[in-house]
């Protein structure tokens, strides 16, 4: 019984712990976009005294709506690729894997890259891009595409060979349907729950990224992303915190939409995609 109470008793000072680690920056973050900078460095813990929208007009008057755009159309067009790209090249290795030792040797090859730290490919990648003349959006979007390859695909496949069984492929088969028809309308559908966990885990790191276009973006102002410009916003008003925590708030309302949207397959997603 003691060691039950006691098990019971650090889950819940674990949790907490936890919780407070999350919601009190949210908190902070959230209360101090409504602050005057003077109300923020006198009273940082407290409520707004005086309330004021004064931080979010000041942000928007700023810029803040076409970087928010720049970030909101790399995210979309690059995870559209990554679910159009990466479920059919999961597909055509799941199903030959078995059988021909060149898709085995190919999966290990684009999975390795799960193992291999951004820091180590940084200046090579920026040195190819810049060579190629693709510092820029489209560049950008093209690395985000093949950063995503090696986990994504791990989990594609990993959910294919367990929960999509190759009978499917044979009764379209039999049906007349194409190997493209069969993966279409049979296959695809049938991928949602890895659809949502995808979508989510690389929204996330798009949406939120920093060095891929500090590297990739910053000689141009006009196509900077959300973060970038919150890293430079905060430098050239750095002691106006006040407009610096409205652009947190709106970012996070973003990507908090996007998650809510999609988190109730995120779970069984990667139950079934990690274990093969």
């Amino acid at each position: 019984m003691k060691k039950y109470n006691l098990s019971k008793i650090l889950t819940l000072a674990l949790l907490l712990l936890g919780l407070t680690a999350i919601l009190v920056p949210l908190y902070l973050t959230v209360v101090s976009s409504f602050k005057t900078t003077a109300n923020i460095t006198g009273d940082f813990f407290g409520l707004p005294n005086p309330f004021t929208w004064l931080n979010y007009e000041r942000v928007f008057d700023d810029g803040l709506v076409i970087h928010f755009i720049n970030s909101a159309l790399i995210t979309v067009v690059s995870i559209a690729l990554i679910t159009l790209f990466v479920p059919i090249a999961a597909y055509a290795l799941s199903r030959n894997m078995k059988r021909h030792t060149n898709y085995r040797v190919i999966y290990f090859l684009l999975i390795i890259g799960i193992f291999v730290p951004f820091q180590v490919v940084m200046l090579p990648i920026t040195k190819l891009m810049s060579n190629l003349g693709m510092m820029n959006v489209p560049g950008l979007i093209i690395l985000y595409l093949t950063f995503a390859v090696p986990q994504s695909l791990f989990l594609y496949t990993g959910y294919i060979q367990g929960s999509v069984p190759s009978e499917l492929d044979e009764a379209a088969e039999i049906d007349g349907a194409s190997k493209l028809q069969t993966y279409f309308k049979v296959i695809f559908p049938i991928l949602k729950p890895m659809h949502a966990t995808t979508i989510i885990l690389n929204a996330l790191w798009i949406w939120n990224d920093f060095l891929l276009p500090l590297l990739i973006l910053n000689r141009d102002k006009n196509t900077w992303t959300l973060p970038l410009f919150q890293y430079n916003y905060q430098g050239q008003y750095f002691l106006d915190f006040g407009p610096s925590f409205a652009s947190y708030v709106i970012g996070i309302i973003a990507i908090l939409i996007v998650y809510l949207r999609f988190q109730k397959n995120i779970i069984s997603g990667m139950t079934s995609g990690a274990v093969k």
